[in-house]
């Protein structure tokens, strides 16, 4: 089976709806076009907004082509929600919460959860246990686990130790946005506000974040629902 033969055939099992198209391109008719060529250009891969859908550049390598099958599985199926710590859940330095735990356990209702933190563990298990987040979350990388982001090391072992290939990622800053794209994450990121936010707002842009949302409750906003059992 050729890499485009593989990727058509992903894409009809993920309820997407095929469209002709060059030897060189997949173009699909998607629920959300914008949506998924935003995941993809996240994540590097070449791709082109055209009428009610999105054209998929095919390499090919083979490499490239497993590593463009992973991008569209981690676009439209994750597996696995990743959170950064301060500035998305909590202001650690002002000691609040960022979001209701109601807004956690809604987000860990419909995926595993994992915290990808610079903070030193005993400080984030704190702040998780302090707010309330604690029970909704499977897994905490901290500082003493390893390298900090921007390398991707804390967020592949966020999705090693939840047991899932494919996930989003929700941080702050920029770091967080290029840790999760070389890990082969949907790179998110908190829309800033305040003084200096649109210079922020670019700097997580440029970083290659795929959208820039007002908090954590909207990412289940990027979620659609089924139409049938093999529909995103």
């Amino acid at each position: 089976m050729s890499g485009r033969q593989a990727l058509a055939l992903q894409l009809q099992q993920l309820g997407l709806e095929l469209l002709p198209s060059a030897d060189d391109v997949v173009d699909v008719r998607t629920p959300d076009s914008a949506w998924l060529c935003d995941a993809l250009a996240g994540l590097g891969i070449a791709v082109q907004a055209i009428a009610d859908g999105c054209r998929i550049s095919v390499p090919a390598d083979a490499n490239a082509c497993a590593r463009l099958q992973r991008a569209v599985a981690a676009a439209l199926a994750p597996e696995a929600l990743l959170l950064d710590l301060d500035g998305v859940l909590a202001d650690i330095e002002g000691r609040r919460a960022l979001v209701e735990p109601s807004v956690v356990q809604s987000l860990a209702a419909r995926w595993p959860l994992g915290v990808v933190t610079s903070c030193p563990r005993r400080l984030a298990e704190s702040v998780l246990g302090r707010h309330g987040f604690a029970p909704f979350v499977r897994t905490v990388v901290c500082s003493e686990d390893g390298p900090g982001k921007p390398d991707p090391a804390p967020v592949r072992l966020a999705l090693q130790r939840l047991e899932v290939t494919s996930a989003w990622m929700l941080g702050d800053n920029p770091s967080d946005v290029q840790a999760a794209r070389a890990a082969g994450v949907v790179p998110l990121a908190i829309a800033p506000h305040g003084i200096a936010a649109e210079a922020h707002a670019e700097r997580l842009r440029a970083a290659g974040a795929a959208r820039l949302v007002p908090g954590p409750a909207d990412v289940l906003r990027l979620v659609k629902k089924p139409k049938s059992p093999h529909r995103w």
